[in-house]
């Protein structure tokens, strides 16, 4: 039966709230492995977590590394709190990882003794164990930068041990952290926005707004969210036409102008769904002056039509840094795919760099923002697998 041991980063810094944190991390990890989790196999010790599952299926393991709150987990050996037992233990744990020709190879066991009550100290459980390797597999001691990293963590009930660390993302738990409203366009940026602000603790909630008639196919859309869906587990999208809106802008206000104007009423929509959900923020994937929208002045004259605060996790990343994480999560290869995005549908050649406040209320003045009411339709997505929409 394969056991998976999880650590965590930041959850120790978290004090008298620790425990809300754990349990939502508790939370996060089971329903990821809920298939394969064997019943009341899965078990929260100070510091750690540990799953009993019947297999680890494939990508199991890598999707276990982007689950928000994760520092890094280990494939275990359990053993009983018996010395000879945890030194056979870490021979199996040394030939699994790194096969059964071994001699000669440097060394190391690091031992963590969180059961005090157990008789050997860390230093002892290294000398004992560590000989045992030695004689029984030819190993030789090497304690700094060894090839073979024998870990041995003394439980309360059984010891752990392991060779190998995978590393996870690290960050909060999601859902620890408060709930955003992102503004979720379909490119590269949004997807990755979305997932670093999971990475920070926060339940994200998707709104895509498009004009119904160059948008009818959202397959990419919902690609994206049923993608993120996998390191939050149920997440909502919402999609707002704005086809009424854009008619009215087309008609009034100059072509440089729009992007600003568009971008405007995109945030009072989703500020919208944000207040019905009691969100207390909005996101954006705003990276500072990637685009003619990104200028500084342009992110004031956008920004102001927000009265919640908005969160703009990537503004001072750079391309080559956002495609790594979105490859890394899994939504490059969907955002690339064709898609006529709301902002590019009859933009001037050259939009406004510089947005002028005093123009951009002149130019909305005349148009009717108070008394649209544009269409949202809600879909939800259940870790990776999508539910029925709804009007």
């Amino acid at each position: 039966m394969p056991k998976i041991l999880f650590h965590f980063g930041e959850l120790s810094l978290k004090g008298k709230n620790r425990s809300r944190f754990e349990q939502q991390m508790a939370r996060n990890i089971k329903q990821i492995i809920r298939p394969v989790l064997v019943p009341g196999g899965f078990h929260r010790e100070h510091g750690r977590m540990r799953a009993d599952l019947t297999e680890i299926p494939s990508g199991l393991l890598d999707e276990l590394a982007l689950i928000p709150g994760i520092r890094n987990f280990s494939v275990v050996h359990e053993a009983p709190l018996e010395l000879a037992a945890m030194q056979q233990a870490a021979a199996d744990a040394v030939r699994s990882d790194h096969g059964e020709d071994v001699q000669g190879r440097p060394f190391r066991v690091s031992a963590r003794r969180g059961n005090k009550q157990f008789p050997l100290t860390s230093p002892e459980l290294n000398f004992e164990i560590g000989g045992y390797l030695k004689t029984q597999l030819g190993l030789k001691v090497q304690l700094d930068d060894p090839d073979i990293d024998v870990h041995v963590e003394v439980g309360k009930d059984a010891a752990y041990i392991y060779t190998r660390k995978i590393s996870g993302i690290g960050g909060l738990p999601v859902g620890s952290a408060g709930r955003g409203v992102v503004l979720f366009s379909g490119g590269i940026d949004s997807p990755v926005a979305a997932y670093a602000m999971m990475k920070r603790g926060m339940n994200v909630t998707l709104v895509h707004c498009y004009n119904s008639t160059i948008n009818r196919d959202f397959s990419k859309i919902r690609d994206l969210a049923r993608q993120l869906s996998r390191y939050q587990g149920r997440l909502t999208l919402h999609r707002v036409d704005l086809e009424e809106f854009q008619r009215h802008a087309i008609a009034l206000v100059p072509a440089e102008y729009r992007m600003i104007i568009y971008k405007r009423q995109m945030i009072r929509e989703a500020a919208k769904i944000a207040d019905r959900i009691q969100a207390q923020a909005l996101v954006t994937g705003d990276s500072l002056g990637q685009v003619a929208s990104q200028t500084l002045g342009n992110i004031r004259a956008i920004y102001d039509a927000a009265e919640l605060p908005l969160l703009p996790p990537l503004i001072a990343w750079d391309k080559e840094e956002i495609i790594a994480l979105a490859r890394r999560i899994g939504t490059y290869d969907i955002s690339i795919e064709e898609y006529c995005d709301i902002c590019s549908f009859l933009i001037a050649r050259h939009p406004e760099t510089h947005g002028k406040p005093a123009t951009v209320a002149t130019l909305e003045a005349g148009l009717p923002i108070g008394t649209l009411a544009s269409p949202v339709i809600t879909e939800y997505f259940d870790a990776g697998e999508s539910l029925p929409a709804r009007q």
